[in-house]
């Protein structure tokens, strides 16, 4: 590579007596999000940027843009050589990670080596008054897969959190945290580098340490009543240099509520990873939570939770036993929900005005051998059921037979998507809740 400083270490900067921006522990990571509500890009992508970047002695502000040299070419100087590929910085100051400059794109297989990191006081990035930073490599890292399922013991202030790992990851799991994330107070995330942009995402506020095992509780003073979280658990493979090269973050909203609000027997939440599916129409619908929950059957009921909810569709997995019971545990809007089953290739509506904490049975109904599929409706906008909290909307299921579920649940919002299998237990809007009781 020609034309171009190259350094390296915690800090850089063009020259030693210059004044230039400084900043510490850069990064490059080939990230998966799940869906979720804090603005942050879902699918495979890659993002790279840097830590706690300060302005030089009488500036306030650093102007940021990168670039990178995709695999095979020579590329010569940055301000004229077309090879590079140039994407600007933003900067994002969270609570936890104040004046990180960053940028994302979608992961490209041919664009891995790494990445060049301007920053200056001076939108020109004059070469005397620029700090020139390079990123770790990406290389050939795979991509990390989610977490199989997430559950949550406790709808309070410290819960308990528990998750099941993937079957298989590409590169192994060498770390694994808790983030958690205030939607409710956003910082604003902005580029003043070319045309001035920004945007809002929520909050990043705690983190937990290493991890070495798949349940942790939350600790006191994280959460509070009254504000929404986005909590996300992370799985990363790291460099020999314990820096992360490849991560996951299956997200899941969490709003804590008064347990004494929930009925007796809600204990447990099992909480699935989100995935936004397109409706008939092609509008994105409300996200679909799968499911992997062990014994379930006849005897138990299993409560779930999964943009505003106005109800929420329900089916079974391959090899499930089918759906007995539904019974919804929360409150919301004027109390009053309606099932609707489908046969003959339509949906019906069973019944209508099922009261909060009232049971509706399918086998009791004509359904001898219970149903692989159902929606509970009737929820009014004005309820603002938010469909990727955990604790919005809790419904509980039985099933007819001993088994596994392993289904999935999806919110509806504002068109009613084809039929797939859905899931137990809805408690909320994106949560699974996992709660037992012993029918009589």
């Amino acid at each position: 590579m020609k034309n171009c400083l190259v350094l390296t270490g915690m800090l850089a900067a063009a020259t030693a007596m210059a004044a230039t921006p400084t900043a510490e522990n850069p990064f490059y990571i080939r990230q998966a999000n799940s869906a979720n509500s804090g603005n942050h890009a879902t699918g495979d992508i890659v993002v790279w940027g840097v830590q706690n970047v300060q302005p030089p002695a009488g500036s306030s502000y650093v102007y940021g843009v990168s670039g990178i040299c995709p695999n095979g070419k020579t590329c010569d100087a940055f301000a004229t050589d077309p090879d590079w590929v140039k994407q600007r910085l933003f900067e994002r100051d969270w609570t936890l990670l104040p004046h990180q400059y960053y940028a994302s794109t979608v992961y490209n297989a041919e664009q891995t080596g790494a990445r060049l990191l301007l920053l200056s006081a001076s939108s020109g990035f004059p070469r005397a008054n620029t700090s020139f930073i390079w990123t770790p490599t990406l290389g050939d890292v795979g991509a990390m897969p989610f977490v199989q399922s997430m559950s949550i013991n406790g709808a309070g202030l410290t819960p308990t959190i528990s998750w099941t790992l993937p079957a298989s990851t590409p590169n192994g799991i060498d770390q694994m945290r808790i983030r958690v994330q205030d939607a409710s107070h956003p910082v604003t995330v902005e580029a003043r580098f070319g045309a001035a942009t920004s945007f809002q995402q929520s909050d990043l506020i705690w983190q937990s340490p290493a991890l070495g095992s798949t349940s942790f509780t939350l600790p006191a003073g994280v959460l509070s009543f009254g504000t929404s979280y986005a909590i996300s658990i992370d799985l990363s493979h790291t460099r020999a240099d314990g820096t992360v090269a490849s991560r996951s973050s299956s997200y899941f909203d969490f709003t804590p509520i008064n347990p004494a609000t929930l009925p007796g027997n809600v204990s447990n939440i099992a909480l699935p990873t989100l995935q936004p599916v397109p409706t008939s129409s092609g509008a994105l619908a409300g996200p679909v939570y799968g499911f992997h929950v062990d014994n379930v059957g006849p005897d138990h009921i299993t409560f779930i939770d999964p943009v505003v909810a106005t109800g929420f569709s329900y089916a079974t997995g391959a090899g499930d036993p089918n759906f007995k019971a539904v019974q919804v545990a929360s409150n919301v809007g004027d109390g009053l929900y309606e099932v609707w089953t489908w046969n003959a290739g339509a949906w019906q509506l069973s019944a209508g005005g099922v009261a909060a904490g009232a049971s509706f049975d399918f086998v009791a109904h004509g359904f001898a051998g219970g149903v692989d599929r159902f929606q509970i409706r009737g929820i009014e906008a004005s309820a603002n059921v938010n469909a990727f909290d955990v604790t919005g909307f809790v419904t509980g299921l039985s099933f007819v037979a001993p088994g596994s579920f392993t289904g999935t649940m999806q919110a509806i919002t504002t068109a009613v998507p084809e039929p797939a299998p859905y899931a137990l237990w809805l408690a909320g809007a994106a949560a699974l809740l996992v709660g037992w009781r012993r029918q009589t």
